[in-house]
């Protein structure tokens, strides 16, 4: 395995593990665990570092665009989120920037999910499931307490 296919399976790995994350953040919201997702945020947080790595390492490779910018805008999702909730703790989720936010975060994540694909066709649809888990989650808890956060 070179350097890249090694890279690439982190890539997956991250976006599993944010989708995992997520799914939490989003249950923990319905089922009163609140203080827990702050620390949760910060697990999906940290994982901009590793992305910003292996994006910077694919484009200085040579690789195909897709290798760089996917993770990209999962970076610039992250980097986002840690402004608006962690840095300047706007309540942002009831004001007009919810909007720009949840389509930076589907983003994202379908950005994770085709970086998956490109991977391998396996990695792809193990990367669509957890995405699914974490829609089902963020569905529930949005029928139940509404934006949270």
């Amino acid at each position: 395995m070179n350097l890249y296919q090694k890279l690439d399976l982190w890539v997956v790995v991250i976006a599993n593990i944010l989708n995992l994350i997520l799914t939490l953040i989003f249950l923990n919201r319905v089922f009163g665990r609140a203080e827990w997702e702050p620390w949760l945020g910060y697990g999906t947080l940290v994982m901009a570092i590793p992305l910003a790595a292996i994006a910077i390492a694919n484009l200085m490779g040579g690789r195909s665009w897709a290798f760089w910018l996917l993770p990209l805008v999962m970076v610039a999702y992250l980097a986002l989120e840690f402004v608006l909730d962690y840095l300047l703790k706007l309540d942002f989720r009831h004001t007009a920037l919810l909007g720009p936010y949840l389509l930076l975060y589907y983003l994202g994540l379908f950005a994770m999910i085709g970086y998956a694909f490109l991977v391998g066709r396996m990695y792809g649809f193990i990367t669509l499931a957890t995405y699914f888990i974490n829609l089902a989650a963020t569905f529930f808890s949005y029928a139940r307490v509404g934006h949270g956060g």
